[in-house]
């Protein structure tokens, strides 16, 4: 870093302030245009300090030294922590940074305005450009970054809500329910077997109730499972009873060859419980 560079850097430390000002009266403005919900600033205080600290970083490692893809990664992994913590949306972010962009710009050109006798036209150009290069890029990871995390948080949701769709109920000491109800296609079918084990052991069960009158229709692939499952839990010395097969699910099973000879079944749940409370 040169001694006009170092000068520019001691000239936007002392206008830090300033600019946290300035962005935060932008944030305000978005809201007041209904470009953005007013939940962004709800912690304003914190959010200036922060972009602050940002902005002291950025002019040090982005504009005077060279920019790589790694350091603009690090930035924007950054920013987009402190945005998703203030429930910024995308068309936050982008708004707020391209006017981040414009307050260190103009920061700039107060700069070689006053001193006007050191700095060239291209050195002011060559800052620009580094500084534009870098939030252009800082940007496009904004966005990436912020749609991969919304991506993780629907794929989360979706696991659980999944999760929760295989519910094993304790009734009764040693005794507890599977209630399997819509659709099972192979992702569910394997979770099935998963959980089923999984929470007859953590339950200590001695009785695992599955009850398919919930669901419309089962394929060789999903019915193999369940047996499978049934299979490991004899295994581990839980016996399985079945209740509510359908038709269609007991022609399916007979045609892949599953023998329900040794597994106890039922027409209804309730006459299953009966027989073994």
């Amino acid at each position: 870093m040169d001694k006009v560079e170092s000068m520019y850097v001691d000239y936007f430390h002392d206008r830090l302030e300033e600019i946290g000002e300035k962005w935060v009266k932008r944030l305000q403005l978005l809201v007041d245009e209904k470009e953005a919900t007013d939940t962004a600033v709800l912690q304003v205080p914190e959010l200036k300090k922060e972009i602050q600290a940002f902005c002291s970083d950025f002019v040090r490692q982005m504009i005077f030294l060279e920019s790589n893809s790694r350091d603009v990664q690090e930035w924007a992994g950054r920013i987009v922590e402190i945005f998703e913590y203030h429930t910024f949306s995308l068309q936050q972010m982008v708004a707020s940074l391209t006017y981040l962009r414009q307050i260190l710009w103009d920061v700039m050109v107060e700069f070689s305005v006053q001193e006007n006798e050191l700095i060239v036209a291209s050195r002011l150009a060559e800052w620009g450009s580094y500084m534009n290069k870098s939030f252009d890029l800082l940007l496009h990871k904004v966005t990436v970054y912020t749609n991969q995390l919304k991506e993780e948080k629907i794929e989360a949701q979706q696991t659980k809500i999944t999760e929760l769709s295989v519910p094993v109920i304790l009734v009764s000491k040693g005794v507890g329910i599977l209630p399997l109800i819509g659709t099972i296609d192979t992702y569910r079918a394997a979770l099935i077997q998963r959980k089923g084990i999984e929470r007859s052991a953590e339950l200590e069960l001695s009785y695992l109730v599955i009850d398919l009158s919930g669901v419309p229709i089962m394929d060789t692939m999903v019915a193999n499972e369940i047996f499978q499952l049934i299979k490991m839990l004899e295994l581990s010395g839980i016996e399985s009873v079945l209740t509510g097969i359908r038709p269609e699910i007991a022609q399916t099973a007979v045609q892949l060859g599953i023998n329900f000879d040794q597994i106890r079944t039922y027409a209804h749940l309730h006459r299953a419980l009966k027989a073994i409370i």
